[in-house]
């Protein structure tokens, strides 16, 4: 299958979930809101080879790093409804998300974003397992360079901090082609910004770490028993 076949059959998924009749309320207020959000505006308003999505991703990467609210051309997609604290959460999540994704998505013909499917876990620390799993030889996946970036994303102090761990990691994701749910990221990021959350987001990338099926083309780098 080809790339564009690729984002062709995601954004054909994606529709049936979300029918352009079924826009979104953009009000970024929970992490339910956030997921469906930037599940829903990256097969329907930020993919493909349209002269205004490769724009937007483009304005979209020049916001990578940048406070939410600084690109007046990027805001139909990274601001909610309504000012509100919960509201700003969701925006500093989306924008985070967005950015993220548009680097990641790059000169990559296959989508980068791809919701979660059954028995293909597409969360971020799965994504990063995958990522260690390649060429990783007999070394453990927690002794590879991936893992130590990951250990620098989940000791974070602060949301600055933690967009700037991951942004390294898409990087690599970026050059690897391997995708994630942006949609369950941008979620993540929403509860991490709770301090009574942030355990349980960092523990659940632990988990998606650990227990990540390894992919097929990589079984041959497993280490020997």
């Amino acid at each position: 299958m080809t790339g564009e076949e690729a984002g062709a059959r995601q954004a054909d998924s994606a529709s049936k979930l979300y029918p352009e009749a079924d826009v979104p309320s953009p009000s970024l207020s929970s992490a339910k809101d956030v997921k469906r959000w930037v599940r829903w505006v990256i097969p329907h308003r930020l993919s493909g080879r349209e002269p205004v999505a490769m724009a937007a991703r483009a304005q979209l990467r020049h916001g990578v790093g940048k406070e939410v609210g600084a690109i007046p051309s990027i805001w139909m997609y990274t601001l909610g409804a309504v000012g509100t604290a919960w509201n700003c959460k969701g925006e500093k999540a989306v924008h985070t998300a967005l950015t993220l994704w548009a680097r990641h998505q790059g000169s990559n013909a296959a989508p980068m974003h791809m919701v979660e499917a059954k028995g293909t876990p597409r969360s971020f620390g799965a994504a990063v397992r995958a990522l260690a799993e390649r060429g990783r030889g007999d070394k453990r996946p927690e002794e590879t360079p991936v893992f130590r970036r990951l250990s620098s994303v989940v000791a974070a102090p602060a949301f600055d901090a933690l967009a700037h761990h991951l942004r390294g990691i898409v990087d690599l994701l970026e050059a690897a082609e391997i995708p994630m749910d942006y949609g369950l990221l941008a979620a993540d990021l929403f509860e991490w910004q709770s301090p009574q959350r942030r355990s349980a987001v960092t523990r659940r990338w632990g988990r998606q770490f650990a227990r990540a099926p390894i992919p097929a083309e990589n079984a041959g780098d497993k280490a020997p028993e």
